[in-house]
């Protein structure tokens, strides 16, 4: 009899447990990330192309991000050429440059906090 209750009070802790998997937090962390960038003007252009989530213990995690965004420097710098010489000017390449960065994430199993680390 007291295996079976014991064995009910496991069943019934593991059930309650409402903690979401790694990769389903990634991939909720990733959506608010992605609809984050694309309310924020000073981030047009930029477009998530992968993340990461590593369980490091706790509520602690973290993450890998990495995006395309605008290369700013050669729009700055064929426009500014383009107005010396009069003409269009493609002195650099203005494809999207790529960048990765670290995501600390806190989940305490019902929600989830983020910062993207830029130092």
């Amino acid at each position: 009899m007291e295996k079976l209750l014991f064995l009910f009070t496991v069943l019934l802790f593991i059930s309650c447990d409402s903690r979401i998997s790694t990769s389903e937090l990634e991939m909720e962390v990733k959506q608010s990330i992605i609809e984050t960038l694309s309310e924020n003007s000073e981030s047009e252009g930029i477009e998530v192309i992968g993340f990461n989530l590593v369980h490091k213990g706790g509520n602690e995690y973290k993450g890998l991000l990495e995006i395309k965004m605008p290369n700013y420097q050669a729009e700055l710098t064929n426009t500014f050429m383009s107005l010396l010489i009069e003409q269009d000017a493609q002195i650099m390449n203005e494809a999207k440059i790529e960048n990765k960065f670290s995501v600390e994430v806190i989940y305490d199993g019902e929600t989830f906090s983020w910062e993207i680390i830029t130092d």
